[in-house]
C-alpha cells in the first residue's frame, strides 16, 4: 500500500479547503447526493442513522446514498472500495484503522474545515487523541466505548456470593463453584471468534494485567511477563478450568451477548452499550440482573485497565477533492458527529437512548436527561462508569501497518486458547510479524 505525503492545504474563508493532491476516488454520480458507508449495525442503531438521515435531507435538500457492509468483513469491504476507487464521501472509521487510511491518502484531516473543528473543544480528550494521527485530527465522532466486565446478579447470589469479584483469581474461584453447583458449566463468557473485537477483547485481558504490546513504537510484547501471564491465563480459563467455553473461539459477541442475556454465562466482557440491550425486559427474562462492576485485574496489577475505542466519521479525499462534495460531506459530518440544524448533538442523543451507545460531547455530560438514563439503563451503575472511564486505555496497537498485523495475529490468539501454540512463542511470532510489517512500510 503506497505511503503518500499529502501536501499541506491552502484555506479559504468559508473554512473548506480546495482539492487535494492526493489521488481521489471516483465522483459520485449526483453532486446533491453524499455517499456515506458504515458497517451494519444493530436495529436500534440503523433506525437512529435512518431518522438522522431524513432528519438532514430535509434541513439541506441533499440526498443520502447509504451503504453498509458486515463489521466482521467491514475493513475488507473499505479496502476494496478504496482501490477500486468507488464513491465515498464519508465513512465510519475505527481509531485502529485511522493511521492505515490517513498514510494511504483516502482520508483527510479536518484542521483547516472550521465547521467541523469548532466540535474539538467539546469532545473528550481521549475521544481526539483516537481520532488524530502525526497531530492532526480526521473525523467527527461517531461513538466512544469500552470493553466491560458485566455480572449476572442473580446467578451470583445462587452461588452464595454477594459481591462480584474484584480481580481475576476471585473471578476463577466464583466461576469454579457455579461449575461445581451446576449454575453455569461456562460461567465466563468471551467472544474470541476471528473477528474485529477479538485483539479488544485480548488487548482487555492484557491491558488488566498491567501488561503490554508495544511501547513507545517498540514490540515490547513477547518480554513482558504481564502480557504472557495474561495470555497464560485466558488458556487455563478454557484449556484446564473449563470456566470458557471450548467453543469460545467461534463465539462472536452478538453469540456471546445472547448466552449472557439467556443466562448461560455468570460474567462476560462486552462493550459497555450492551448494557441497555441486556437489560431490556421484552428481551431477555433476566433483565434487571445484569450490572458492571470494575474490570478485574490480574498478576501485580492493581488499577482496573480495560481497552476502550473511538469509531469516528472520517472524511474522505475524494469528497474534499471537489468543493461542492467537501461542502456537503461537511454538512453532512456536522449533523452526524457534531450539532445539527437544531443546535443540539442530536445524533449522539439518538444513539444514545435508541442503543445505550456512549458519547465523545461532553456538554452531554451535564444533560439531565442523559443523566437519568444512564442511570437507570447502568442500574445506578453511573459512578462506576466514569471510574472505569479513568482505567480505559486505547490499543498501544494502533499503527499504519495494524490492519495487517491484526490478519497476522488473530490466529495466534485463537491457537494459544485451543492449546496448539504456547503464549510465550505466540508472542515471539507477533513481534516478529510486527517487526516484519513495520520494516515492509518503512
Amino acid at each position: 500500500m503506497p505511503h503518500q505525503i499529502l501536501p499541506r492545504r491552502s484555506l479559504l474563508g468559508t473554512g473548506l479547503s480546495l482539492a487535494l493532491a492526493a489521488p481521489a476516488l471516483a465522483q459520485s454520480a449526483d453532486p446533491q447526493t453524499v455517499s456515506f458507508i458504515s458497517w451494519t449495525s444493530t436495529e436500534p442503531i440503523q433506525a437512529a442513522l435512518r431518522a438522522q438521515i431524513a432528519s438532514f435531507m430535509t434541513a439541506t435538500g441533499l440526498r443520502v446514498a447509504h451503504q453498509h457492509f458486515p463489521w466482521s468483513s467491514y475493513r475488507t469491504a473499505l479496502l476494496s472500495r478504496m482501490l477500486s476507487e468507488g464513491p465515498a464521501d464519508v465513512i465510519w472509521l475505527s481509531d485502529a484503522w485511522l493511521p492505515e487510511f490517513a498514510e494511504a491518502g483516502w482520508v483527510r484531516p479536518i484542521e483547516d474545515v472550521a465547521a467541523l473543528m469548532r466540535f474539538t473543544p467539546e469532545t473528550r480528550v481521549s475521544c481526539v487523541q483516537g481520532m488524530s494521527h502525526r497531530g492532526e485530527q480526521y473525523g467527527l465522532s461517531y461513538y466512544s466505548d469500552h470493553m466491560s466486565f458485566l455480572y449476572n446478579a442473580r446467578l451470583l447470589q445462587r452461588a452464595g456470593f454477594t459481591e462480584p469479584p474484584r480481580n481475576w483469581n476471585e473471578m476463577l474461584q466464583q466461576a469454579q463453584v457455579m461449575r461445581r453447583r451446576g449454575i453455569s458449566a461456562a460461567p465466563l463468557g468471551l467472544p474470541l471468534a476471528a473477528d474485529p473485537w477479538l485483539i479488544e477483547i485480548v488487548s482487555t485481558l492484557v491491558f488488566s494485567f498491567g501488561g503490554a504490546f508495544v511501547a513507545g513504537g517498540e514490540p515490547v510484547m513477547a518480554q513482558r511477563p504481564a502480557t504472557r501471564a495474561a495470555l497464560e491465563f485466558l488458556a487455563r480459563l478454557i484449556l484446564h478450568e473449563h470456566v470458557v467455553a471450548t467453543d469460545a473461539v467461534n463465539a462472536s459477541e452478538d453469540d456471546v451477548l445472547e448466552a449472557f442475556g439467556q443466562g448461560q454465562h455468570a460474567f462476560a466482557i462486552l462493550p459497555t452499550y450492551r448494557m441497555r440491550f441486556l437489560n431490556n425486559p421484552a428481551r431477555f427474562a433476566e433483565a434487571g440482573n445484569f450490572h458492571l462492576t470494575l474490570m478485574p485485574n490480574g498478576g501485580d496489577a492493581t488499577g482496573h485497565e480495560t481497552c476502550g475505542w473511538v469509531r469516528m466519521y472520517a472524511l474522505t479525499s475524494a469528497a474534499a477533492g471537489n468543493l461542492r462534495r467537501l461542502r456537503n460531506a461537511s454538512a453532512f459530518m456536522e449533523s452526524f458527529g457534531g450539532r445539527d440544524q437544531t443546535g443540539e448533538y442530536t445524533m449522539a442523543k439518538r444513539m444514545l437512548f435508541g442503543a445505550g451507545v456512549p458519547f465523545c460531547p461532553t456538554p452531554l455530560y451535564r444533560d439531565p436527561q442523559v443523566i437519568d438514563y444512564v442511570t437507570r439503563w447502568s442500574l445506578g451503575g453511573n459512578l462506576l462508569l466514569r471510574q472505569q472511564l479513568d482505567a480505559v486505555r486505547t490499543k498501544d496497537t494502533i499503527s499504519p501497518w495494524f490492519g495487517n498485523w491484526q490478519s497476522l495475529t488473530d490466529p495466534l490468539w485463537r491457537a494459544m486458547c485451543q492449546g496448539t501454540l504456547a503464549p510465550q512463542a505466540g508472542l515471539t511470532l507477533a513481534t516478529e510479524a510486527w517487526t516484519g510489517l513495520r520494516r515492509s512500510r518503512n
